[in-house]
């Protein structure tokens, strides 16, 4: 308990007034995840991604899901700590249990990573490209007539995602960008005319186009259908289950006592359940 007390009380500002807010039911339901997270050692959990704002943006802002997690597992006794990597070495770190989990992540990623059963948003595959022009994504077949930039060791929506593989080795077709702003890179190069489209979370274009002022200079053009993203969490760590499932109470909790809302207000995202 008093690993739990001391962690309660750095936390005390962000915590007392959302426990006065919350209903009898959401309280209850998440002072099972504290008694649990607080039973025992404070754990420091490590969170790798690179930015795929609002999910999760810089170290300085986070991002809504950042944001829940860090809440949550403060409230449970555990640090999180949140660092920017290239995706494809998030993922490959996170497997080989140099980190405890990434964000933004999806089944398809890899089977092994463990996965709550509550996501923190949803994804698609949505494509931008400069105001005006006329292409719209109807279809793989549509692709054929664009040169597109994808995102290193990311995972698109069928059947773009089996487009992006057949062609990836040809720059006529698609160019690959890596590092750990590569959306930034991608939306650039689509506005100076250096590449005819890219592809992203609607969502996540959404916040960017404005984010990098350039609602007026690009515009969405098509997409997939969507599915969930998660927090997930490395196979080779002991307490991979027990992590997912205290995140899992505490996003149901947040939801039933606004909590959840109140954060994604400040990002524009509209609750995805």
């Amino acid at each position: 308990m008093l690993g739990f007390a001391l962690a309660y009380h750095r936390h005390w500002g962000n915590f007392w007034w959302w426990g006065m807010a919350m209903g009898r039911w959401a309280w209850g339901a998440f002072a099972v995840v504290m008694a649990w997270g607080s039973a025992a050692a404070a754990d420091t959990i490590r969170l790798r991604a690179d930015d795929w704002c609002p999910y999760n943006c810089t170290e300085a802002k986070m991002g809504y899901g950042v944001e829940l997690a860090t809440e949550i597992f403060a409230a449970a006794g555990h640090d999180v700590q949140y660092q920017l990597t290239p995706w494809s070495r998030s993922l490959e770190d996170c497997l080989r249990g140099e980190v405890e989990a990434v964000i933004g992540a999806a089944p398809v990623d890899s089977p092994d990573l463990v996965f709550g059963a509550e996501p923190i948003g949803v994804w698609d595959s949505t494509f931008v490209v400069r105001t005006g022009v006329s292409w719209r994504y109807d279809g793989v077949a549509s692709l054929e007539q664009i040169k597109l930039a994808a995102i290193i060791g990311y995972i698109y929506m069928e059947p773009v995602g089996g487009y992006i593989d057949a062609h990836k080795k040809d720059r006529k077709r698609v160019d690959l960008i890596g590092g750990t702003a590569p959306l930034d890179q991608s939306l650039k190069m689509v506005a100076a005319g250096r590449i005819d489209a890219t592809l992203e979370s609607r969502s996540v274009l959404e916040y960017k186009l404005r984010e990098m002022g350039l609602a007026d200079r690009l515009e969405l053009a098509g997409g997939t259908e969507s599915g969930p993203i998660y927090i997930a969490f490395s196979p080779l760590q002991a307490k991979a289950r027990d992590y997912a499932a205290i995140l899992d109470q505490g996003i149901r909790a947040m939801r039933a006592s606004g909590r959840l809302k109140q954060i994604l207000d400040r990002y524009g995202v509209r609750d995805w359940k």
